[in-house]
């Protein structure tokens, strides 16, 4: 083009070919402006109403949004107070300040409550004694706050009264009023806050109390026994409507969907009173205001467009525009007349006409070439913008001109285009990072690329204040630190400091001061740094980034240029950082919460030890050797970061579920033992039945029976019972197996009968005492066996201890009819161990209930196969396991690592009071039985024993008498 027109590569100031380009804008427009004057006017008009009344109806709406904004943080903090939680008025008033404070220095709150789920009351608001309430209730002239309640006194009666308080809250007088009827519970705003969560804001109304008009702002406390409420009047919006008028003769409105009026710029606002003195929010319709009762008509159906309306004579501009606050919406209607709101601008439209008239005359002779030759450019380069605009970032900007300032101006746009490609770039580099020192690495690695610096530095501050030096980047490579702190007052010269207390600066830092303050970058001359200070969401200052330019001189507006870089991408960073750093303190937190959950379980009871916290460390050590096999079934396996968390967090709480096992029955030691060991109970009736033998004996021998027989009989008895009672002791005590004949014997023992004299059915328990109740309480003295299985002994299990076959957890598991069976005979009888069926369910209950609490977690979602693998420990691989009869092929990797690591680690365990400690060859050979019975992973307990696990398990954990030598060969499958 430029050859075309003779010009070469030569190039013009903008100022010179600028003055002729707009006189060829004239020319080409000036015959459109003229012939389409009407049009344009009208339409400027009503553009300029259209945006003058959007900006009142913003600044309205942002007016009326900041009279709730106080109400709100109120709410949101007087929701989590133990105010909430207050049962009595002392205590209630002893929170009096916190709800004072809520009213000072906001006069549009005029009131503060809580009303309770009881239909308690306790109410604070400014008070006036001299008002129509003040002289009912006589209250004293210092009264500056009035506080309502309605609370229990000590017989759990209702006690209605007002308190009066001075301006410094000192108490002066308490007036009961016994007719003061209110229930909170029956308020809209109560009954709204206790069904939603968080803020919300009722519809306007009027205040029980005061008359008043306004709107309540509420939130329910988290335990939902009590609501906040704030009441927030709306009587000031009248002045407020006032103050944002467009012109002289503006009208303004706002109501609300119900077409109820809340305030108005013209009319004397007053309540509607009815027939029955009661009163309400005047209407639409009775505000006598035809103009704005129209707008608000037509606006319903076109919000926010701005339309003509004509009254009595007078074309008046007017729009309707809708909001929402906490979910209850507003109306603005706004009208002005027409000739008001533009009689400047129809000034100014008049004066500009007859200059651009004249302008036409004077450069249509010299403009017309010109323009043509100015037009290419300047149209490609819109298009370039166009596509800015669009985000297209792809394809660098090749427009070129001959005229010196067009053709800057493109290849700064070029230059642009490339750097908000790069910060895009940036921008979602650091929000896909997730380790903290990568992340730092990056943000310098990005950011010297940006500004062509050399690198530098990333200063965090820690919890005492100084600044340390987080990361350090150079010449293309992280550098080793020294952690040198800084301190904010004795270093207040260095940049970095500057930057981190608000002063982002551009400095050259001599060698001496490199040396001083950055040894580890060893450079020998002056360098242009950068620094400006990070900062948190919430603009409180977390650290420092400064930035080596390197050693060429820059000049102040080039330093300028990077140093605005620099600053453009710190927020970035410092977002990116603190997003890194809580998520890094939040899986701290839960990792320290879970790992403190399975130490309490572990010490809830000694039978379990420290398998809650041994079972994490084996199974991982099992997950790195299938990630360290190079071949065979697991070369594939691996685990990412999220799947190590995962992992990690299912085996600390894979036995979460014993916080609901019962102490009693873990820790059963005997058959008998409950909460204490029975068998001291059966003790005593055997030794009654001593007593009660050698009571016959003696009466016997009194009645004439020959001495020497019957002292020969009552001896023979006696041996015969210390015999049957050290049998059920012996029995109590429990083992591997009971033979059918002794089990026939604690049944002929319990057939022995003793002589009951006292009522069993007082003095115990309220359960106890129901069961007891299934048969008639026999007459005393009654003679009953030593042992029995009574109908008390059956403790029946309550619906919500019973599975059904279609739960949601797919648990399938035959649970016993009963939650326990105590019964005496039947516990003696117990075939193997001291458990019965009822107790061993309600062991492995623990799997039941970790799968079913952390199935009502909230996980997140690289977390959703903990409950999978956590639960699984005690399934097998044949389908025969518990609590869901998994077969292998349904489920994970992980999962069959752990019940590997569960069986292992509670073999080998030496710190169970109930057993000894396997050795190393032991345990390994009950579990290849294990293997060889499809009951755990063979593939896993290949690796488990080919990679050494068990050994490097064993030197952490077993003493040294367990770690006996081992030939794992034989303990291999076979082919």
């Amino acid at each position: 083009m430029a050859g075309g027109f003779g010009f070469g590569n030569r190039t013009f100031h903008l100022h010179v070919y600028i003055a002729v380009l707009f006189l060829g804008l004239l020319i080409a427009f000036a015959a459109i402006t003229i012939s389409t004057q009407n049009y344009l006017s009208r339409s400027m008009m009503l553009s300029s109403a259209e945006t003058l009344f959007t900006r009142v109806g913003q600044e309205t709406k942002q007016s009326i949004d900041a009279i709730y904004a106080p109400a709100r943080t109120s709410v949101e903090l007087l929701s989590k107070s133990i105010m909430m939680d207050a049962t009595t008025l002392e205590v209630r008033l002893s929170r009096l300040p916190l709800l004072v404070a809520s009213l000072q220095n906001h006069p549009e709150i005029s009131a503060a409550y809580v009303g309770y789920q009881d239909g308690d009351f306790f109410l604070v608001r400014r008070f006036n004694p001299d008002s129509a309430l003040g002289h009912a209730l006589s209250a004293p002239k210092e009264s500056a706050y009035v506080v309502q309640s309605i609370s229990r006194d000590a017989e759990g009666l209702r006690d209605p009264r007002f308190l009066f308080y001075s301006d410094k809250l000192e108490f002066l007088t308490s007036k009961s009023v016994p007719n003061y009827v209110f229930d909170p519970r029956t308020r809209p705003w109560y009954q709204e806050a206790i069904v939603r969560i968080g803020t919300i804001s009722t519809d306007p109304y009027l205040f029980y109390t005061t008359r008043e008009v306004g709107a309540t702002v509420a939130e329910a406390s988290a335990n939902q026994r009590a609501v906040i409420g704030i009441d927030v009047t709306l009587g000031a919006m009248s002045d407020l409507l006032k103050t944002q008028r467009p012109a002289p003769s503006s009208q303004l409105f706002v109501f609300n969907d119900k077409g109820e009026v809340l305030a108005d710029t013209d009319s004397v606002y007053r309540l509607q009173v009815d027939d029955l003195g009661t009163p309400s929010l005047p209407k639409l319709s009775e505000m006598g205001q035809p103009l704005l009762s129209s707008i608000a008509d037509h606006g319903m159906a076109d919000l926010d467009r701005s339309h003509a309306y004509e009254i009595n004579g007078v074309i008046w501009q007017g729009i309707l525009t809708r909001w929402i606050v906490d979910g209850v919406p507003y109306y603005i209607a706004i009208a002005a007349p027409q000739k008001e709101l533009l009689a400047d601008a129809a000034h100014i439209r008049n004066i500009g006409l007859w200059i651009s008239l004249g302008l036409l005359l004077l450069a249509i002779p010299i403009t017309i070439v010109l323009s043509r030759m100015a037009s290419g450019p300047l149209k490609a380069l819109i298009h370039e913008t166009r596509a800015v605009q669009a985000l297209k970032f792809d394809e660098p900007i090749k427009v070129r001109s001959f005229i010196f300032e067009i053709d800057k101006l493109a290849r700064s746009m070029d230059a642009m285009k490339s750097t908000i490609r790069r910060l895009l770039q940036i921008g979602t580099v650091l929000g896909a990072e997730r380790s903290v020192d990568r992340l730092l690495n990056r943000i310098l690695s990005e950011t010297a690329s940006v500004i062509d610096a050399r690198g530098g530095l990333v200063y965090l501050q820690q919890p005492d204040g100084h600044l340390i030096a987080a990361h350090a980047y150079w010449d293309g490579q992280p550098r080793n630190l020294v952690r040198r702190p800084f301190d904010l007052v004795q270093d207040a010269e260095h940049p970095v400091i500057r930057a981190f207390k608000g002063e982002n600066c551009a400095v050259v830092m001599s060698v001496a001061d490199q040396r001083r303050w950055h040894p580890h970058l060893q450079n020998d001359k002056p360098l242009t740094c950068f620094a400006v200070g990070l900062h948190n969401r919430q603009g409180q200052p977390v650290g420092a980034l400064i930035m080596a330019a390197g050693e060429e001189t820059l000049d102040r507006r080039a330093m300028a240029d990077r140093l605005a870089l620099v600053e453009a991408l710190s927020g970035a960073a410092a977002v990116a950082i603190e997003t890194q750093r809580l998520i890094q303190e939040q899986k701290d937190l839960l990792r320290s919460l879970i790992e403190l959950t399975a130490g309490a379980i572990d010490s809830k009871s000694a039978y379990t030890g420290g398998h809650c916290q041994r079972v994490p460390v084996l199974t991982e050590m099992l997950a790195k050797a299938a990630m360290n096999s190079k071949d065979g079934v697991f070369k594939d396996f691996t685990l990412n970061e999220d799947q190590w968390e995962e992992l990690h967090i299912a085996a600390w709480l894979h036995d979460c579920g014993k916080v609901t096992s019962p102490e009693y029955v873990i820790d059963k030691a005997t058959k008998l033992e409950t909460i204490y060991d029975r068998l001291h109970e059966v003790r005593m009736r055997f030794e009654v039945a001593k007593r009660e033998a050698e009571v016959a004996c003696w009466k016997a021998i009194a009645d004439g029976a020959d001495r020497a027989s019957a002292l020969r009989d009552l001896l023979a008895l006696w041996t015969a019972l210390d015999d049957d009672f050290r049998f059920l002791a012996k029995s109590n005590v429990g083992g591997e197996f009971m033979a059918p004949a002794d089990i026939e014997r604690v049944q002929a023992i319990a057939r022995r009968s003793w002589t009951r004299t006292l009522d069993d059915r007082i003095g115990i328990s309220y359960d106890e005492a129901a069961r007891k109740k299934r048969q008639p309480a026999p007459v005393l003295p009654v003679t009953e066996p030593l042992l029995a299985d009574k109908a008390e002994h059956i403790v029946p299990r309550p619906d919500r201890e019973k599975l059904a076959p279609d739960n949601p957890w797919g648990f399938k598991i035959k649970v016993p009819e009963h939650l326990f069976n105590r019964g005496e005979i039947h516990n003696l009888t117990i075939k193997r161990g001291t458990l019965t069926e009822e107790e061993r369910f309600k062991i492995n209950e623990h799997m039941i209930e970790t799968i079913r609490m952390l199935s009502r977690l909230p996980l997140p979602r690289h977390l959703r196969n903990v409950p999978e693998i956590a639960g699984g420990h005690h399934e097998k691989m044949d389908g025969t396991g518990y609590p869901k009869r998994l077969s292998r092929h349904e489920m994970s990797l992980p999962a069959r690592m752990m019940a590997i690591a569960d069986i292992f680690e509670a073999l080998t365990a030496g710190d169970r009071p109930y057993k000894k400690a396997k050795t190393l060859s032991e345990s390994l050979a009950i579990m290849s039985k294990m293997r060889d019975e499809n009951h755990i992973d063979p593939d896993l307990f290949d690796l488990f024993l080919s990679a050494g696990v068990y050994r490097d398990y064993a030197d952490m954990f077993l003493a040294p008498e367990q770690r006996d030598d081992i030939d794992i060969e034989p303990l291999r499958r076979r082919a």
